[in-house]
């Protein structure tokens, strides 16, 4: 899912006179895009009723970086990164050639929340939340590139906690360390997700659904 940045001129266009009132201004931005009303956003306009002050909108998701379970090997390649087309085309530029970087293999692991009070606010609904899930579960489709060939990145597993409260009946961080991960016995060096254990230390009235793909 991908965030947009606004100018004052498209916003106008796309919320009308709503950008010269706070109040309007949030509501419309959050039943408009579900990237704003998930996520957040921060709207920098001048004019209208708080000249010169930023309207910022909370979301509810958060989702963290994600960090390799264990160290990784990085490979490096020269690439050509330009042909010179002047002359003859056997003089090269000093930019023509570069290096290209890439992990020959990682197992990654995020987490995230959403926060059910913050998700009042901005119109947040379970439709929104569902869509985030499934978003998660294709985030690498049709995202393929020469570091990236199609089928070298994938979502493993998805653990998704559903509380039967506001507040949550865990905190985020000990529902988070449930996850377990390990390599399997007599593996030295993972070279796929295969190699690797992974399972959840499921918590008293609260187990996740588990979700591939």
């Amino acid at each position: 899912m991908k965030r947009f940045s606004f100018s004052q001129n498209r916003a106008k266009a796309l919320l009308g006179d709503a950008i010269k009132n706070e109040d309007k201004l949030r509501e419309l931005a959050n039943s408009t895009w579900i990237d704003v009303r998930s996520f957040g956003q921060v709207f920098a306009f001048k004019g209208g009723e708080a000249k010169g002050v930023s309207v910022g909108i909370r979301g509810p998701v958060t989702i963290q970086p994600a960090f390799s379970v264990d160290s990784v090997n990085v490979t490096s390649l020269q690439i050509t990164k330009s042909v010179s087309g002047e002359g003859d085309g056997t003089k090269r530029a000093s930019d023509t050639m570069g290096m290209k970087h890439s992990v020959d293999f990682g197992l990654y692991t995020t987490f995230g929340s959403i926060n059910p009070q913050l998700a009042e606010l901005t119109g947040f609904s379970d439709e929104d939340a569902a869509k985030i899930k499934n978003a998660i579960l294709h985030i690498f489709d049709n995202d393929a590139s020469s570091a990236r060939p199609e089928g070298s990145m994938e979502v493993v597993k998805l653990y998704w906690w559903v509380h039967n409260s506001k507040s949550g009946q865990y905190s985020a961080a000990k529902v988070h360390r449930t996850v377990k991960i390990a390599k399997k016995d007599g593996i030295a060096e993972a070279k796929s997700a295969d190699d690797y254990e992974i399972f959840t230390e499921d918590l008293d009235g609260l187990s996740p659904e588990i979700l591939t793909f």
